[in-house]
Order: C-alpha cells, then structure tokens, then sequence
C-alpha cells in the first residue's frame, strides 16, 4: 500500500470550510422547517428536495449546443489544484474507462478525457483552464476539485452552457444551473437563495456516534477567529438546537493562524462548560494540537473533527497519529472501511487503469470518481440525443435522480433539487492508532429547511 504525503493538508481544509458554511448566515425570520431527527438510509435526502425543487436556478438555460458531442465520443475537460488532490486524475479516468469499456454510455459514444489541468491553486488560474477547456479545447462537460472555482469561473459555465463538476463549497457553486457538486451544494449562503438549508449529518452523525440521544447531548463549538469560524458557529449551533440538544459553549476565538498559539486557554474555557461533545471546527494545521491539548487536558468527552478522514495519512505521520488518537472524524465520501460493493468496484476500476496508488483508495481518488459516477449517470439518463438543451431538460426539469452504479455508493440526489441542498450524508469513524474504525456506516440525514 502506498501511503499518502502531507501534501494533503491543505486539501483537507478545504472540508473545514464546507462544514462552517462559508459565507452562512441564518434569516432572522425564518420560521418554517422541514425534516426530521432520525437517520435514514442513502436513499436521499427527499423531503428537503421536495421543498426546494422549484426555487430559481441561475445561468442559461440550454439551447442545444453540441460542443464537444460527436457521433463517436464526448470531450471531457479536466481541472484540479493538484498540491491538494494529487490523484484525482486517476478516479476520473477510473471510472469512466469503465463506462467505455462496458459501453454504457448511449449511442455507442465514449468519454474522451482529456488530461487534467493544475490551477496552482490560484482563482484566476482556475478561469482560465476553465474557459480554455470550453472555448478552445470544445469540451461538452468539466470536471475537477479545487477551491478555487470562484465566481468568475462559476459564472462563466453558467451563462456558457457547460455541465461542470466539483466540490459546492463556495457561493458561486450553488443555486448554478451548470455546476453540479458531488454530494449537493454545501453552502448555506449563495446568491439569490430562498431557503436556508442546514446539514443534519453534522449534528447527528456525532450524536449517533456517542450512543446518545439528542436530549442527551451537550455540544461545544470551538472554531477559529475568521469570517467561516463565526458564521460556521452560528449556523450549526442552529441546527444543534432544531434538532433538539443543547449548546454549552460556542466560540470561534482561536487565531485564524495557529501556529505558536497555546491551546490551554480554550482547554480550560471548553472544559470548564462540560460538554460530552466537542466540535473542533479548525482547519486541519488546527485540529491536531487542539484535539492533543484537549486529551492533555483531561477531557473526557467526544471529539469530532470534519477534516481528520485521509487515507494513508495517520501511517505517514505517528506525531499525527498520536494527536489525533481517540478523536472521532466525520467523513462525506463512502470510507473504504465500510467495504461496500462500490468500495470494491471503485478499487477494481482503479487497478484496471493502473492507478498510481493502485487499490488503495485516496480522497481524491473517492471524490474524482463520485463525479465521474454522477456524470456518466447524468449522460445514460439524457439517451442518445445529447446537446445542452436536452442535457438541461432532462437534468434540471426535476425528473432524473442519480442513483450509485454499485450499492453502497454515495448519497442518492435528486435534481435540481441538489443544487441547492447537500446530499446531506456522512459516516462517523474514530481514530485509533493509525486506524480509522467505523462508528456509524454512511447514511444520509434529512437536512433541517428553513424558508
């Protein structure tokens, strides 16, 4: 097996950012919710759909473009900020050589991929790729991760009529009729929204986690001193209290740059509102030495981090290991841990292309080919006929549902419902050693909506 450098640190932190919802806010006269407080399967996240399916999607509406679209093949670009994804390349390629080699694709047509563009995590660097893959290179669809799909980038597939594909984790991303997230939009805020949508999974996979109940529950809220911390804190203590548990700390103090900073102050501040369960809201250069000080310091209660969930990472670092050793992690692709058959396919697909890291599954590798997995199911469900006119009806008119290509995949999504909710699904791990050990299997929660 190989494992995984530090290189991924700041990939990882890219989640941090999605789970303190970047730009949140919460409307002060929001008062009607839909959902529940129990779990469910990864059946989707329906209800919340239902809610949502007609609110305004931004970008043009589809005139039957056929760029990239032959008789033979479909072009597909390719964009990532490889520091932070390294191997995101393979999981596309895995994917869908599989869907070519099994001709799933209608009208006899393969996937031409083209070879994926590094944005040197820079935005500008992002647009670029972006409109070079469409305007110059002719690609029907764009796939990619990277924080760096920022609005000029998202308005620019929005009004060119391009499917494009990523993480929806910043404004621009969602609410876009061209830009599809992997698990659903994960912002609370973007422009022109209607309804104030809130993650469930993020309160009750570490509830469920700890074997407790909602009114059993008492959180604390410890995040960094930044425009995501406060924000982040806010829409979450929300959603902690709509879903019935209590709130006994809520901070975002830490300095937006941590290092040298002691923790034994925030210890003693977390420690002295007795909570049974931490949320370290940090980024992952934050996380380790909270969560070591926290232990340190004799706490005694669970806790959760969203960025903690790499592959390969805890064998490649002991320091990291033993920092994080006890601490649960939320993770939002389906962990190899849970061996599903999607795992298990995924892992074949990945060996039929030669992979870099062979089997072995990376999370670049897990989000590239969820994405991959979406797109080709987007393209089975447009047929034969296939421009961006029939590709928008078909997709955002409300009637297509992307289900897994293998049971135990991730979440089902409804659309166009999903541009404007998350998929809303999570499984809880507890880090022991090197080891990720499953708490609770991926599932989806119902999100909590607001109008």
């Amino acid at each position: 097996m190989k494992r995984v450098g530090l290189v991924w640190l700041c990939g990882v932190s890219i989640l941090a950012m999605a789970v303190m919802g970047v730009g949140s806010a919460v409307a002060a006269d929001s008062t009607t919710t839909t959902g529940s407080s129990t779990s469910g399967s990864t059946d989707g996240n329906a209800k919340a759909a239902k809610t949502v399916q007609n609110d305004p999607l931004a970008g043009t509406v589809g005139s039957g473009l056929t760029r990239g679209v032959t008789s033979s093949s479909i072009k597909v670009g390719c964009y990532y900020t490889q520091q932070a994804f390294q191997g995101a390349e393979d999981g596309f390629k895995a994917r869908f050589e599989r869907a070519n080699t099994n001709k799933e694709i209608p009208g006899g047509r393969t996937i031409d991929l083209s070879s994926c563009q590094d944005d040197g995590n820079n935005p500008q660097t992002n647009l670029q790729i972006i409109q070079k893959l469409a305007q110059q290179e002719g690609d029907f669809a764009i796939v990619g991760v990277s924080p760096n799909v920022l609005t000029a980038s998202t308005d620019f597939v929005a009004r060119s009529q391009v499917p494009t594909y990523g993480w929806a984790i910043l404004p621009g991303t969602c609410g876009n009729r061209w830009f599809f997230g992997f698990n659903g939009c994960l912002v609370t805020n973007y422009p022109n929204k209607k309804h104030t949508v809130y993650q469930a999974n993020l309160a009750l996979g570490p509830i469920e986690a700890t074997g407790q109940t909602p009114a059993q529950s008492k959180f604390a809220l410890q995040a960094q001193d930044n425009d995501a911390g406060h924000s982040g804190n806010e829409t979450i203590s929300q959603l902690i209290k709509l879903e019935g548990a209590k709130v006994v700390y809520q901070e975002a103090n830490i300095p937006a740059s941590s290092a040298g900073v002691s923790f034994t102050p925030f210890v003693q501040a977390i420690k002295a509102a007795n909570p049974n369960i931490l949320l370290t809201l940090t980024d992952f250069q934050t996380a380790p030495g909270l969560t070591a000080a926290m232990t340190a310091g004799g706490y005694t209660g669970a806790n959760v981090n969203y960025v903690g969930y790499v592959p390969g990472l805890l064998g490649s670092s002991s320091q990291l290991a033993a920092a994080f050793n006890g601490a649960y992690v939320s993770s939002q692709t389906v962990p190899s841990e849970q061996n599903t058959a999607y795992i298990k396919q995924m892992q074949k697909d990945l060996t039929a292309i030669n992979a870099k890291t062979g089997s072995f599954v990376t999370l670049a590798n897990s989000i590239a080919y969820a994405e991959a997995d979406l797109l080709v199911s987007q393209l089975k469900a447009v047929g034969k006929t296939l421009n961006t006119k029939t590709f928008d009806q078909k997709i955002n008119d409300g009637n297509y549902t992307y289900k897994s290509s293998a049971a135990g995949g991730q979440g089902q999504m409804e659309f166009p419902s999903m541009h404007f909710i998350p998929a809303d699904c999570a499984s809880m791990l507890k880090i022991d050693g090197t080891t990720y050990k499953q708490v609770v299997p991926f599932k989806c929660y119902p999100s909590l909506v607001k109008k």
